[in-house]
């Protein structure tokens, strides 16, 4: 129901916008013509009366109110139609994604500590430590993305 209703709005603005540009070309800038008499301002003069700037002008009043309201409901309706469509990140599958990159760096980081050190145990050592310090910021991480996702829903 929502694309019918965008579609039928972004009609209807399409012909207020063509109804304010005519009637803005039908109007005399001037006692000497201008456009507005180029363009029919005479047809619209003897087609009025002589009250015809008096309706072209309210005309051109309520054509710019119709416009904005018109456009106001469009993007209210726009915007409600995108946050239906937010799509749920999990946080935890993020992260995780994240963590597969810091995980081969790590163990590149390993075969190179085994390499200089010349020991197993020390590099088990070494990756022990370097894995802890990942988990602590991957925790962190985890729950400064699950405060923003929190806050941003609310």
């Amino acid at each position: 129901m929502g694309t019918l209703l965008i579609s039928l709005l972004t009609l209807i603005l399409l012909v207020i916008s063509a109804f304010i540009v005519l009637i803005i070309l039908m109007q005399r800038t001037s006692s000497n013509g201008g456009m507005g008499a180029a363009l029919g301002g005479g047809a619209a003069e003897s087609a009025f009366g002589s009250e015809t700037n008096n309706i072209l002008t309210k005309g051109t009043i309520y054509g710019t109110i119709a416009f904005f309201l018109v456009s106001l409901g469009l993007y209210l309706i726009y915007q409600s139609e995108a946050s239906k469509q937010t799509e749920a990140v999990d946080v935890k599958e993020l992260i995780t994604s994240e963590a597969g990159d810091v995980t081969a760096e790590t163990t590149t980081k390993v075969v190179e500590i085994a390499d200089g050190e010349g020991t197993i145990a020390a590099g088990v050592e070494s990756v022990t430590v370097q894995a802890e310090e990942v988990q602590t910021e991957v925790d962190a991480v985890t729950e400064a993305v699950a405060t923003e996702v929190e806050s941003a829903t609310k």
